[in-house]
């Protein structure tokens, strides 16, 4: 089988910051970055799908499915391929997010080999035992409720619900209890042919591997593999915007966990990396205004951020309190204080340079190890096509001006449109 829009990526003044990239003639994309000084590769299959491919019917189902793959194949049981990781040293893991799958391991080099056909025999063979299926929704039954008495974990679920009401995205991605009991294995073989497509995947590694021998170690297992048009796992569906909304929820925790924000940007939006460093600045490092007024001048609360998430075609904007209920109501008024400032006054030249240097410093800690490269790689190449550089991002932040962050201010922080959720013991009459 030949390989197709084959390239390699470089950047002069990054060190390591090298990757190729091929496409098979079968659709499969490999991304790799050889890193010669490392004795381990870490290798990572991405399939592009996840919560937002469910309806309420089927909500949870692929992590579910995600659980279920490594239950057993048609030639191993469960304890087989733990026995095999654990020969190989490797370890081993998987996730589902809103956008995706991903299952990964982490191994010594002279295990590519068996590593690769072990993580193909998962993802293409598994064997969906009833009593499999049965075992892992009480499983994740345990799950749901951990989510349930973590109240920073449960306020985004609310959250998610009330920015993103009627959107797939708006799906809790362990599903829920009254969706899993339903959830039969007839839909699960059907939502696991069309969803789990393996021609729809993005192989990544990063490490010590040489990127012509992952090639030959993929083909080993998928020449036999057609090629399927693809016609995009998501159905772009912009959400629309609910204004401001309120809601209030009680729980039998002593503090109160409070979300403020609103509707985001998309991934391949011009405000990805604007909006990155203004929430960086508002709330995202320790000098951020939302933290020194906050929790450093007013100790009102010990958790306080802001952040921002990008997806396909959308993205949200989310300010995270966590406080005593009689702190609550003098939080929101100062984070509608700070973002009223800045909306009027602009962002300081000083408080720019500090929150600029403090994302990049973030990003290139983030990929100093070769998960975290492998993880950059494969999402990468999965929702963007393209991987930029550690470089190109930096620049990309460099060319940020005060105007930028000023126009991300009044496009995406106007409080009285911004919607509030809360969780705990609020007094009676909640906020004014």
């Amino acid at each position: 089988m030949n390989e197709v829009n084959k390239k390699i990526v470089s950047s002069n003044s990054v060190k390591f910051d090298k990757y190729e990239i091929t496409e098979l003639n079968n659709g499969i994309r490999v991304i790799s970055e050889y890193l010669p000084h490392f004795r381990s590769i870490s290798l990572g299959f991405w399939i592009p799908t996840g919560s937002r491919n469910e309806d309420k019917s089927i909500s949870g189902i692929s992590h579910l499915i995600e659980h279920l793959i490594f239950k057993g194949t048609q030639k191993r049981n469960y304890r087989d391929i733990a026995i095999e990781f654990d020969l190989m040293g490797a370890e081993f893991n998987a996730f589902t997010d809103k956008e995706n799958c991903c299952i990964y391991a982490d191994f010594i080099d002279t295990h590519l080999g068996n590593c690769m056909e072990l993580l193909f025999d998962i993802l293409m063979n598994p064997s969906f035992k009833t009593e499999h299926i049965k075992t892992e929704k009480k499983v994740i039954f345990e799950e749901i409720k951990m989510v349930d008495e973590n109240p920073s974990d449960n306020i985004m679920n609310y959250f998610y619900e009330v920015v993103l009401d009627g959107h797939p995205l708006s799906l809790p991605i362990l599903g829920t209890k009254n969706s899993l009991k339903e959830i039969k294995k007839s839909a699960i073989l059907k939502y696991f042919k069309k969803e789990f497509d393996i021609s729809t995947v993005v192989i990544s590694a990063a490490g010590n591997i040489r990127h012509r021998d992952l090639i030959d170690e993929i083909k080993k297992h998928t020449d036999r593999i057609e090629y399927k048009k693809q016609t995009g796992n998501f159905l772009m569906k912009k959400p629309i915007s609910n204004g401001s909304v309120r809601n209030i929820h009680s729980n039998k925790t002593s503090s109160v966990h409070m979300c403020f924000g609103g509707l985001g940007c998309s991934r391949g939006s011009k405000d990805k990396y604007p909006l990155s460093l203004f929430t960086n600045l508002l709330g995202g490092s320790i000098s951020s205004r939302l933290f020194q007024k906050i929790r450093e001048e007013e100790g009102l609360a010990y958790s306080i951020f802001s952040s921002n998430i990008q997806y396909h075609d959308t993205g949200i904007i989310i300010i995270y309190s966590a406080s005593s209920p009689k702190n609550t109501e003098k939080i929101l008024e100062l984070i509608k204080d700070e973002i009223t400032d800045i909306r009027s006054h602009g962002v300081k030249d000083i408080e720019l340079e500090r929150s600029r240097e403090n994302l990049k410093g973030n990003i290139v800690l983030g990929v100093e190890d070769i998960s975290s490269r492998m993880f950059r790689l494969g999402k990468g190449l999965l929702f963007d096509k393209k991987v930029l550089t550690i470089d190109e991002i930096l620049k990309k932040i460099d060319k940020i001006k005060q105007n930028d962050l000023n126009r991300i201010a009044n496009k995406y922080f106007e409080p009285d449109k911004m919607s509030l959720v809360t969780l705990g013991k609020l007094k009676k009459g909640g906020l004014s």
